[in-house]
């Protein structure tokens, strides 16, 4: 437990630096009150087809963190912004050239229903 799904539209950056990003997300997410490291997992999906609405950014970059609830909504804002200036660091030529949008979620696991 805690998840980082990242989720991109395809050919936005270099297949080569994912890994990179992946692990900055870890190590940031790691370093975060009450995060316990070696439970962190961090995956990224590209996605082929999708779609936009008229005069959004033709490609986007959308983040689900998943964490267990308990929480205090200040931390979870702590986490949420490291985490998404990490990703928005990464893509910063995409933003500035208007190609991408940058979104991210936190979500509360309930501890009775997460099985590991």
């Amino acid at each position: 437990m805690p998840h980082i799904h990242l989720q991109t539209t395809a050919g936005l950056t270099e297949r080569s630096r994912a890994q990179e990003l992946l692990a900055c997300l870890v190590e940031t997410l790691s370093g975060c009150e009450t995060i316990d490291s070696a439970s962190v997992k961090a995956y990224w999906t590209e996605l082929e087809m999708f779609a936009v609405g008229r005069g959004a950014p033709v490609g986007f970059v959308h983040c689900q963190v998943s964490i267990l609830a308990g929480r205090p909504l200040d931390l979870r804002q702590t986490i949420a912004r490291a985490l998404y200036d990490k990703i928005s660091n990464y893509f910063e030529a995409e933003i500035s050239q208007g190609v991408v949008k940058v979104t991210l979620e936190l979500r509360e696991m309930d501890a009775g229903t997460y099985i590991k």
